[in-house]
C-alpha cells in the first residue's frame, strides 16, 4: 500500500487471498496476547512470578492490547476472512473457556488461579468481538473493561494484603479470614461475585452481551461458552470459600495479620465501586460505543 496511515489501509480491498495471510500472522499474534489455548503458558509464570504492580499492569493493561488489536486491524481490514473463520475462532475460544476453568479448579495457588481465571474471560470477549453484532462487540470492549476492574482488584487482595502478610500464596493455608479481617473478606467477596459475573456487576453486563452475539451466530458453541457462567462461579466462589470461611484461623494469623490500612481500602473500594455503578448503570459507557462499534459491523 504504500503507507501506514489507517484511514488510507480502511478504504482498501485486500484480495482474499492476502486477507488469508494477514488474518493468520495478525491473530495468531493477538492469540498468543489473548492469551488462548496452546500459547498461554507465558501468562502464569509472568503472573506468579511477577510483583504486584506487575500483575496488574499484565491483567488490567497488556492483555486488552489483543482486544484493542482484534477492533483496530483484523475487524475493519479483514472483513471477508473474519467473516469465514468466525467458526474457527469460536472453537478455541471455547475450548480456551473449558481448559482453563478446569485448570483453576484444581489450581492451589491463589495468584495463579486469578491467571487462569483471566485466561477465560480473555477467551469470552475474544469471541464476543468476532460475532459480528453491535451487542457482541460492545460486550466484548465492557467484559475487557469489567475484567480490568476486577483482576486488578484480586491480585491486590491475592498479592498486596495476603501474601504481604502471611508470606504464602497456596490456599491451604487460609482459613477463617473473614473472622480476623472483616473489612477486606466484604470488598474481597464483592470482587469475586464480579469475577464470576454476578448481576449488577459490569462483568455480568460484558459477558452476557459477548455471549448474546455468540448466540446470534453459532448459537450451538453459544451453548457451550456458556459453561463459562458456571465454571467461574464454581472456582471463584470455591476459592473465597477456602479462604473466607474453611474453619477456625491459625494462631499464626491471628497475631499477625490484621484489616486493610486506608490506603488498601481506598484502592480496593475505587475498583468495587466502578464495578458495581458501571453494572447498575451500563449506559454510561454503551452510549458512547454505539456510533463506533457499528462502523464494524460487516453486512453481509
Amino acid at each position: 500500500m504504500g503507507t501506514s496511515d489507517f484511514d488510507a489501509l480502511f478504504k482498501t480491498n485486500f484480495n482474499y487471498i492476502l486477507q488469508f495471510f494477514l488474518f493468520c500472522g495478525i491473530f495468531i499474534a493477538f492469540a498468543v496476547k489473548t492469551p488462548t489455548i496452546f500459547l498461554n503458558n507465558w501468562l502464569l509464570k509472568a503472573h506468579v512470578e511477577s510483583p504486584l504492580s506487575g500483575s496488574i499492569i499484565l491483567a488490567s493493561i497488556v492483555l486488552k492490547l489483543s482486544l484493542y488489536g482484534c477492533l483496530r486491524l483484523i475487524l475493519p481490514l479483514l472483513p471477508k476472512i473474519t467473516i469465514n473463520f468466525t467458526y474457527i475462532v469460536y472453537v478455541i475460544g471455547v475450548i480456551t473457556i473449558i481448559y482453563a476453568s478446569f485448570s483453576t479448579l484444581r489450581t492451589t495457588d491463589i495468584k495463579e488461579l486469578i491467571a487462569y481465571s483471566s485466561v477465560s474471560h480473555a477467551a469470552v470477549y475474544l469471541i464476543g468481538v468476532f460475532s459480528n453484532t453491535i451487542q457482541g462487540i460492545e460486550g466484548g470492549i465492557i467484559l475487557g473493561l469489567a475484567h480490568g476492574f476486577v483482576s486488578s482488584g484480586l491480585f491486590i487482595c491475592a498479592g498486596g494484603i495476603l501474601y504481604d502478610r502471611s508470606g504464602t500464596r497456596l490456599i491451604y493455608y487460609y482459613k477463617g479470614i473473614s473472622q480476623i479481617m472483616p473489612v477486606f473478606s466484604i470488598l474481597f467477596f464483592i470482587l469475586c461475585l464480579g469475577n464470576c459475573g454476578a448481576p449488577l456487576t459490569l462483568n455480568f453486563i460484558g459477558e452476557f452481551l459477548c455471549l448474546y452475539g455468540v448466540f446470534e451466530r453459532l448459537p450451538l458453541l453459544g451453548i457451550f461458552a456458556s459453561t463459562s457462567i458456571i465454571l467461574s462461579a464454581a472456582y471463584t466462589i470455591y476459592m473465597f470459600n477456602r479462604i473466607g470461611f474453611g474453619g477456625v484461623f491459625s494462631k499464626f494469623f491471628e497475631e499477625n495479620i490484621y484489616d486493610l490500612t486506608k490506603r488498601e481500602f481506598f484502592l480496593l473500594f475505587t475498583l468495587t465501586i466502578f464495578t458495581i455503578i458501571f453494572g447498575i448503570y451500563p449506559s454510561l459507557i454503551l452510549e458512547g460505543l454505539n456510533y463506533s462499534v457499528s462502523s464494524l459491523i460487516y453486512y453481509l
